[in-house]
């Protein structure tokens, strides 16, 4: 045996060690997350601040693991153990097996039970019926912005943001053979079919692509039909037992999405928040530059300040913005009473910890 060869060897078998070390140690927070679980019976709201402090780990590495890699883990280690600690009803928005879904069990683990709505309205409905603790939603997208439906559905809702976080998202395309040959069909939601129509038009130019309802109907029929592949969210491959044909099928590359946590009970102030409100003001000379004087004469930084036609109203526009701060901060609340003041129309959305 080479020497190369013993010395690989001998550091696999160390690397066995430590996977089986780590085991345990997951097996043990586990068990405390259970126990957590038990202790707190009387106060069954979920700790979701927790895993930015969690996460926050990743920047303590020494820099062998990539950061963004090992801040996935921890991210998806917390969430697991959440939902053994306290394991809640979710609802989303969207298709079962989309995005939405894929969003909600990023964050609360598979222990978790989740509730599909077709739109952010009727998410929120469960949670003001007691049907679901938390709703999980877009709220932005790197492409097209604020997500306006959502936005609309805050500003009727008295539900507020708790939380946000981000995803990268993209399709896979699966089958139960893991290779192109043979496919004769790809299932797909026609918004995931227009989204990868370049890498299919090349990749599977023989195969004739059909609409289903969502991503988990897709995964369904290739898991009957061997000839059959489907392009689903990433990762559900595992789900549904199928092999990944090729990963990263968006044509665009990853999507990137701020997907908001919202609930009936506003967040606990943090020191490191943000606060999100939407806005309209009078068709008048200075009417914004009125309003975002008040954060300013206060030292309020505006981290975010987007507009969207107002529905229902020819040139009128609804300001999505974004500052740091919790909305209980005292120079908060003095800026806005003024904007309340000021604004033809104003209401605050949520405080949340900054990512």
């Amino acid at each position: 045996m080479s020497d190369s060869r013993r010395v690989i060897e001998e550091l696999r078998g160390e690397m066995s060690q430590v996977d089986a070390e780590l085991v345990k140690l997951l097996d043990r927070r586990a068990k405390l997350a259970k126990k957590i679980g038990v202790a707190r019976k009387d106060a069954p709201n979920a700790p979701i601040a927790e895993r930015a402090a969690m996460i926050e780990l990743a920047a303590t590495s020494s820099g062998d693991m990539p950061e963004n890699g090992l801040r996935e883990i921890l991210g998806r280690i917390h969430a697991e153990c959440l939902a053994l600690e306290v394991p809640v009803p979710v609802a989303y928005a969207g298709p079962e097996g989309g995005r939405g879904d894929a969003a909600a069990r990023s964050r609360f683990g598979v222990a978790s039970s989740y509730v599909r709505t077709d739109d952010a309205t009727l998410a929120f409905e469960e949670v003001t019926q007691k049907r679901a603790q938390f709703a999980i939603v877009p709220l932005e997208t790197r492409t097209d912005g604020p997500v306006q439906s959502t936005i609309l559905a805050l500003m009727a809702s008295d539900l507020r943001i708790v939380s946000c976080f981000e995803v990268a998202e993209n399709l896979d395309l699966v089958s139960r053979t893991g290779t192109v040959a043979g496919l004769d069909k790809i299932y797909a939601m026609p918004s995931d079919h227009a989204a990868s129509a370049k890498f299919l038009a090349e990749t599977a130019s023989g195969a004739r692509v059909l609409d289903v309802r969502s991503p988990s109907a897709g995964a369904e029929r290739a898991v009957e039909d061997g000839a059959a592949a489907a392009v689903v969210s990433r990762g559900m491959a595992e789900l549904y037992k199928l092999s990944v044909v090729k990963s990263g099928v968006r044509d665009g590359g990853d999507e990137r999405v701020r997907y908001a946590i919202v609930g009936a009970r506003p967040s606990a102030r943090t020191g490191s928040d943000l606060t999100a409100l939407a806005l309209s003001v009078a068709d008048s000379p200075g009417a914004l530059h009125e309003v975002l004087k008040q954060f300013a004469e206060r030292g309020i930084n505006l981290t975010k300040i987007q507009s969207r036609p107002a529905a229902g109203e020819a040139w009128a526009y609804l300001f999505f913005i974004e500052v740091k701060g919790h909305v209980t901060d005292r120079n908060l609340v003095s800026a806005l009473e003024e904007v309340k003041r000021l604004a033809k129309f104003y209401r605050v959305l949520g405080s949340y910890q900054a990512p």
